[in-house]
């Protein structure tokens, strides 16, 4: 006898846990150079979770959530991806747990249909299985925690009625911080916050609905602002959020660290904003000078921070990426043409929080495929079974060596750029030596 789609939202999967841990999970950690993962201990492995996340990258945000924690959280997304004609693609999206959700400026009054998805999750909760939800509903190409929506709060609040005042339903607040939200192997850091215990809100609720929601929300708001990047200065946004990186703390390993870093400095520069807007003004716009300049010349700062460069230094890297071409050829040769539709894939997409997702879906379903068919070549026309068997294993290893290679390559390319200008004296790239220093001198006063 088939099972409901409540039954199956209501249990653990077995195939679904396969898939994420077999699939998905070296998937995301291949596409990202880096993953650091903090407090995911502290969030509960059982019981009825609302995971909370910032919404800043579209599908990777739940990703994020689904492969960091150990559990199988119930999406939504937004319900124009079920077509009702297309069952197979709906078959797939309730495989994995995802469940529409109409938004009122998709037009119309199909808000009104969220009431069956409302339903099923109110059913997730109440089998004690998580659940996750955005609750700024929908995604924000700023570094900044838009206002939560009150539909979380008033879907918790439904779940706990039936246990009055008992501890029940939990909401955790998730941060997650892109270091590059379109590129590939760029960096991710997800940090899971106190859980909120919703029982603590139920007597108020009970009293009046209004001011218990806006309670939740003015908590849940300072705890998710407590594990991202919130740069809530619309002026001097972009300023800020070079700053952040420019000026962080590099000599810190641990990803909180680095977190509270960055955050200490948006902190004293939007304060320095309200106490001495002039004086910000003049900070923006010498940085804006100095992105400028650096964009002209095709740099980007680590190249001005890390100067003076010696010849000698630069002509050893450049025999020693001579060592690694014979790889980076096999590399391209087993990975570029995947990596390459996947990109192209990519480049049709209009929003660009939707980049990475595209990329990685795109990916996911191509580089297996090219693999495949390279096995088979190789078994064909290599004669050594053993050199076949080696190369076989090496072709993600080779990918991520090429990868890294050409990235490599640029960044020797723009070490000589800025020796070459340096010595014929560009005025331009003495100016931005000049204009970092004088940047970091200040920023020294601001932040102590």
């Amino acid at each position: 006898m088939a099972k409901t789609l409540e039954q199956k939202l209501c249990k653990r999967s077995l195939g679904y846990a396969f898939i994420r841990n077999f699939i998905v999970y070296p998937a995301l950690y291949l596409f990202y150079r880096k993953i650091d993962v903090i407090g995911a201990k502290t969030a509960p492995d059982t019981g009825a979770v609302i995971f909370a996340p910032n919404h800043q990258n579209a599908l990777m945000d739940a990703l994020a959530v689904i492969c960091t924690k150990n559990r199988q959280p119930v999406f939504v997304a937004r319900a124009d991806i079920f077509h009702e004609q297309k069952t197979l693609i709906v078959a797939i999206l309730h495989y994995f747990r995802i469940l529409p959700i109409y938004r009122k400026r998709d037009g119309g009054s199909s808000s009104d249909n969220n009431q069956e998805t409302f339903d099923l999750i109110q059913k997730v909760l109440h089998s004690g299985q998580a659940v996750g939800i955005m609750p700024e509903g929908t995604h924000n190409k700023y570094k900044r925690l838009q206002t939560l929506q009150k539909g979380v709060f008033r879907l918790a609040m439904q779940v706990q009625e039936k246990y009055g005042n008992t501890p029940t339903i939990k909401i955790v607040p998730v941060g997650l911080e892109f270091s590059n939200t379109y590129k590939f192997r760029s960096d991710l850091m997800v940090r899971y916050g106190e859980a909120i215990e919703v029982s603590d809100f139920y007597d108020l609720y009970v009293e009046n609905k209004a001011k218990a929601f806006k309670k939740m929300q003015n908590v849940l708001t300072e705890k998710m602002k407590e594990g991202m990047i919130h740069i809530a200065n619309e002026q001097h946004y972009n300023e800020i959020d070079f700053l952040r990186v420019m000026c962080q703390r590099k000599d810190f390993c641990n990803a909180e660290n680095r977190l509270q870093s960055q955050q200490k400095i948006i902190a004293a520069l939007e304060k320095y904003a309200q106490t001495n807007p002039d004086e910000m003004s003049a900070l923006s716009l010498e940085v804006r000078n100095y992105f400028n300049i650096i964009e002209k010349h095709n740099l980007r700062d680590w190249v001005i921070e890390r100067q003076p460069y010696c010849i000698a230094n630069l002509l050893g890297r450049c025999m020693l990426t001579l060592w690694g071409a014979p790889f980076w050829i096999l590399g391209l040769l087993f990975n570029y043409l995947p990596y390459k539709l996947s990109a192209f894939a990519s480049r049709k997409v209009e929003d660009p929080q939707f980049i990475s997702s595209v990329q990685f879906v795109a990916g996911l379903a191509l580089f297996p495929i090219y693999y495949l068919i390279m096995i088979v070549l190789l078994l064909m026309f290599i004669p050594c079974t053993w050199v076949a068997i080696a190369m076989i294993a090496l072709m993600i290893p080779l990918g991520l060596f090429a990868f890294r290679y050409y990235i490599s390559m640029k960044k020797l390319c723009a070490r000589f750029r800025f020796w070459l200008r340096k010595c014929r004296k560009t005025p331009e790239l003495l100016e931005t030596i000049e204009l970092r220093k004088n940047i970091f001198e200040k920023m020294e006063k601001i932040v102590k």
